[in-house]
């Protein structure tokens, strides 16, 4: 778990902003995407999808095309658009507040500064995600939040699981936030039209054109132990990070009410959670 919150802890925070940004209407503020290698970096305008481009102005190193034009920009040539189909992730999640909550808390002896956590998934009928993990460990703070995941018990020949997410507020949080169950399919590949705009040189993609049956489960399962790292690491003796930041894109993009529950800030916390799992395809690729 410590490996694993250590590897995604700076990407998870970053790059689920194109999915979130994708939910304001007319939205024309691009994000720059330098740790995918290109030069002067990937600027992705809306979801990345799990899309890692190639052409003239993608990934050099992915760059399978014949030389074109496109790659000297002669004089004369003003602006050029091009669009490739590229293969990139497919899934579905949905997160509603909830009445209940596996996750439980404990006192930790002789310390009130920290607080334990854990869930079992086996008292649902599912299977657990966070595999030798027994509890972790929280700030003991007035606004705390948590997160754990399970997923549903595979048989032979059955459909893939499906996994869930529980998020849990404590104190200030469980008034603010609650309980939050979110529902993810699993990832699919599917194929992408994705343009490269010169002018303002930026990648944008588009609704799927074909969908794919094989799924990835592992890749589902390293996204979902990031998650629980991120949230856990961004918790401090006053606040949660995470929480936070969808706090404030709520009440500033969306004019939200801070600090209450709305459906809103659900569709936020999907968003964050689909742009995780689209940044890692990236990187899988």
């Amino acid at each position: 778990m410590k490996t694993q919150i250590a590897d995604y802890y700076l990407i998870n925070f970053r790059f689920p902003l194109p999915q979130i940004l994708s939910l304001i209407s007319n939205n024309t503020e691009a994000l720059a995407l330098s740790q995918l290698g290109a030069e002067d970096g990937l600027r992705f305008l809306g979801p990345i999808r799990g899309v890692l481009p190639i052409g003239p102005n993608g990934v050099p190193a992915f760059n399978t095309l014949k030389p074109s034009v496109f790659e000297k920009n002669p004089a004369g040539m003003i602006s050029y658009n091009y669009t490739l189909d590229l293969q990139g992730l497919h899934s579905n999640i949905t997160c509603k507040y909830d009445t209940v909550s596996p996750i439980r808390f404990a006192a930790v002896t002789n310390n009130t500064l920290m607080v334990t956590y854990n869930a079992t998934c086996a008292d649902d009928g599912l299977a657990d995600v966070l595999t030798n993990v027994l509890q972790l460990t929280t700030p003991n703070g007035n606004n705390t939040l948590t997160s754990w995941s399970c997923k549903s018990v595979q048989t032979p020949n059955g459909p893939d699981p499906t996994y869930y997410i529980y998020l849990r507020g404590r104190l200030n949080y469980m008034a603010a936030i609650g309980n939050i169950t979110c529902a993810l399919s699993p990832i699919q590949p599917a194929v992408f039209p994705v343009m490269y705009h010169s002018s303002p040189g930026i990648f944008s993609s588009q609704q799927p054109t074909a969908n794919f049956t094989n799924t990835f489960p592992t890749l589902i399962e390293r996204v979902l132990a990031a998650f629980t790292g991120t949230i856990r690491g961004s918790q401090s003796i006053e606040s949660n990070l995470v929480a936070e930041s969808v706090f404030t894109f709520g009440v500033k993009s969306f004019r939200l009410p801070p600090y209450q529950r709305d459906d809103q800030y659900l569709r936020l916390y999907e968003a964050m959670i689909q742009g995780m799992m689209e940044y890692q395809v990236c990187l899988a690729n």
